[in-house]
């Protein structure tokens, strides 16, 4: 007769401090969303979070901090985005409704909020943040210049196409609410329409 023994997995506290950070980040991600950045409190977030504001600060510095983290969040989920399109689509408007329809669908899809505000942050914050921005904006730059060449997006300055289309996404983060008419694949399927009519050859 065997005996199997179960051993309990030990007690990571490091992987509870990061999901309660990630919550954090998130919930502020929300207020600065809804309220603007200068608006929304240290306070109010602690409380949508049922944290004092003494525990709150354990999990983050400051309130720059948090800007800055949430900032880092969308940028790393839409440098994956990036990679997943690899392979897809064959012209660059292709390529570009993909990627689009994925960038929207992540916004309203998994609670992160491009946010506008940058002027904010200070020093290395801002520098990374602008580095990562420019990132996402030369991989998208690179679809459009690349549809322009093929012939399926009519031809303009690419730099004015790319800040109406990462304008439109920034705008998004200020009137949608998760629960409302259109969930966020409705959504996302008409930003990429409205897309495509504007910028198709």
């Amino acid at each position: 007769m065997s005996v199997t023994t179960q051993t309990k997995s030990p007690f990571n506290r490091e992987v509870q401090y990061a999901a309660k950070r990630r919550a954090v980040i998130f919930a502020a991600g929300a207020a600065f969303r809804r309220r603007g950045y200068h608006n929304a409190s240290m306070v109010e977030i602690a409380r949508s979070l049922e944290l004092s504001k003494a525990a709150l600060y354990y999990y983050v510095k400051s309130k720059e901090e948090i800007l800055y983290e949430c900032h880092i969040m969308v940028y790393d989920a839409m440098d994956i985005c990036v990679k997943s399109i690899k392979g897809q689509g064959k012209t660059g408007l292709e390529k570009l409704q993909i990627l689009y329809g994925e960038f929207a669908q992540l916004l309203t899809r998994d609670g992160l909020a491009l946010l506008a505000d940058v002027d904010s942050l200070k020093g290395d914050f801002q520098t990374e943040v602008l580095a990562r921005r420019g990132k996402i904006e030369r991989a998208v730059t690179r679809l459009v210049k690349m549809g322009m060449k093929d012939g399926s997006i009519k031809k303009a300055d690419p730099k004015v196409t790319v800040f109406f289309l990462m304008g439109a996404l920034n705008w998004l983060n200020v009137w949608y609410e998760p629960g409302g008419r259109l969930s966020g694949a409705d959504i996302a399927a008409q930003f990429v329409a409205q897309m495509s009519g504007g910028i198709t050859a």
